[in-house]
């Protein structure tokens, strides 16, 4: 995918200037960077369009998983600002400034990849049946409605009435089934290179697979992710290796973990495992479910250190195995590798396909084989499940320790709650019930017939 210094250079070429007739002469001037919106019928903009869609779609993913971290209970936000909290205790409603924060860029990158789509296929002369573009944006709104409907209680779509969670899977499902369609033409028509259809087709597959499976259709799911080989992978990228400047997005984790860096750059000697944390913007905490698992997959700071709210000390999530750049923890290195400004995030993969494959084939002896290969590659050794249902169990757990951070747990607590009664959304005294994020007030003052 693109880095981010193209991402930003490409939306803003998407930003019409404006100047306001009211004003002075001295206000109107124009912007060298800027496309004006009347020349955008113009196919040689295309790409610029692609692009920007691309770059709001990749900030979106990780700023929704960022939150809804929060609120799935892989993170504790240890926030000075009162909103955060009682997000992170599932006491909250659309009065919370956060909602919006949340809602904004999903809707955002939902509608760009449905517009840029549409324009693509609407240009004089255009090959839409085999342009990879056009699979691309349409397997991005495939995933933007999917983690519209994961996050979220219910969502309009372009105005008008608030749709379920099942009716934005079952929108996203033609966007793949389309995707799959136009990559596997351009394949056979040799538009493009065969590297780049292939990891768009799987894409798709692996979106559709989800989308199935939060509909509870086994079979469908089944179908979709048996197609997708083990080693793909696909990720929302940044700017590995690139120091963040302003303007340049960053992956949300590395704020909120107090902007890890080396020990000798210094901040207030806030050290652990090597790298040193900013007290006055670390946020983000392991939730203590997932802070001792002594799993390689989910590595934190080996000892616990200062946070934003006041004296409040506790393990920060170094990088996942979900995350680019992961490393195990060692006796060198005990904390594994801190979040760096550019750290890719998976959101798509073989290994989720595989996951998913498990679970549409229930207690099976393949669900089994599955589960021990996890296990055993983790340092766990083969499961003792005894029954289905004990195996069922164990898949869970081996997926919150896999998927650790990367967007998929709301989601999947909702879905294990709807579809199989089991609760695993942190309770307890101080906690509510809140599960999904509500429609936030903004929509509800611009759009009144989204809370009807």
């Amino acid at each position: 995918m693109t880095n981010s210094r193209k991402r930003a250079a490409s939306a803003a070429l998407m930003v019409a200037a404006v100047a306001s007739a009211a004003c002075s002469d001295f206000l109107a001037v124009d912007n060298p960077g800027s496309v004006p919106s009347r020349d955008l019928v113009d196919s040689t903009y295309a790409n610029l369009l692609v692009n920007g869609a691309v770059g709001e779609f990749q900030g979106m993913i990780g700023n929704t998983a960022l939150y809804g971290g929060v609120l799935s209970d892989e993170l504790q936000a240890l926030h000075a600002n009162t909103s955060y909290g009682p997000i992170d205790l599932r006491d909250f409603n659309n009065l919370n400034d956060i909602v919006a924060l949340i809602y904004s860029p999903i809707q955002r990158s939902r509608f760009d990849a449905d517009t840029v789509a549409d324009r693509l296929k609407g240009y004089p002369g255009a090959s839409s049946s085999t342009d990879l573009r056009v699979a691309r944006m349409l397997a991005l709104g495939g995933y933007s409605y999917i983690t519209l409907g994961e996050t979220f209680c219910s969502a309009p779509v372009n105005g008008g009435a608030a749709r379920t969670p099942a009716e934005l899977f079952a929108m996203a499902l033609p966007r793949f089934d389309e995707a799959i369609q136009v990559a596997t033409a351009a394949r056979a028509a040799g538009v493009g290179s065969a590297a780049t259809a292939d990891s768009i087709l799987n894409l798709a597959r692996v979106g559709a697979a989800r989308a199935a499976l939060d509909l509870n259709d086994m079979q469908r799911a089944l179908g979709y992710a048996q197609e997708v080989p083990a080693n793909f992978r696909f990720v929302s990228y940044y700017s590995e290796g690139i120091p963040p400047q302003p303007g340049v997005p960053v992956n949300p984790f590395w704020n909120a973990t107090g902007s890890p860096e080396l020990a000798r750059t210094g901040y207030n000697s806030n050290v652990s495992g090597g790298y040193n944390y900013s007290n006055s913007s670390a946020w983000i905490a392991v939730e203590p479910s997932f802070a001792e698992l002594g799993d390689p997959r989910v590595p934190t700071t080996p000892t616990k250190v200062k946070l934003m709210r006041s004296g409040s000390l506790a393990y920060i999530p170094n990088k996942p195995s979900s995350f680019g750049g992961h490393i195990s923890p060692s006796a060198e290195q005990p904390g594994g590798a801190a979040i760096t400004p550019g750290a890719s995030i998976r959101f798509a993969s073989g290994l989720e396909a595989q996951y998913i494959v498990a679970e549409a084939q229930g207690g099976s002896p393949q669900t089994r084989t599955f589960v021990d290969a996890q296990r055993t590659a983790n340092g766990l050794g083969p499961s003792t499940a005894g029954t289905a249902a004990e195996l069922l169990a164990d898949l869970r757990e081996q997926k919150r320790r896999e998927f650790y951070l990367d967007g998929h747990r709301l989601g999947e607590l909702r879905r294990y709650l709807e579809f199989y009664g089991v609760d695993m959304f942190t309770t307890g005294a101080g906690y509510g019930t809140v599960t999904c994020f509500p429609i936030p007030l903004s929509e509800l003052n611009s759009n009144p017939q989204a809370g009807g």
